[in-house]
């Protein structure tokens, strides 16, 4: 049982493409006349002055996306290193306070194999904190 034309003529690569409208960006059927989202007009005049628009949109939708990926990287650049800051800092604290903790346990139970545990957790906050205000 062969598929028929008419089967296999509906997902071509033309019914496929879309084109992108100048003043919105939003993704549009090769065949429609207007913008889905914004109702902009796609048909092409011939003159000199539709030719000037439509570059106008080109160049404005180009500079938009260029000032939101920049936004986007200055706001990361901003927020990333004091969050990391924040991260080894509260790391630090939690470690040597669990350290701290273990430690006096270790100490009333008399436990040595604790009280190396307790100590790498000790040494590794202390460490963990030590690194973070030597680098700030």
């Amino acid at each position: 049982m062969s598929k028929s034309k008419k089967d296999l003529s509906l997902f071509t690569k033309d019914s496929l493409k879309e084109k992108l409208c100048l003043n919105c960006g939003f993704p549009n059927r090769e065949s429609d006349s207007h913008c889905i989202y914004c109702k902009n007009s796609f048909l092409r005049e011939g003159d000199f002055i539709s030719w000037v628009k439509n570059t106008y949109y080109i160049f404005r939708w180009r500079w938009q996306v260029k000032q939101r990926k920049n936004r986007v990287d200055s706001s990361l650049e901003f927020f990333m290193p004091n969050l990391k800051l924040l991260g080894y800092i509260f790391i630090g604290v939690m470690l040597s306070t669990s350290g701290l903790y273990l430690l006096s346990d270790a100490l009333a139970e008399s436990s040595f194999s604790s009280g190396i545990m307790a100590s790498l957790f000790l040494f590794y906050g202390i460490f963990t904190l030590k690194s973070v205000v030597m680098k700030k």
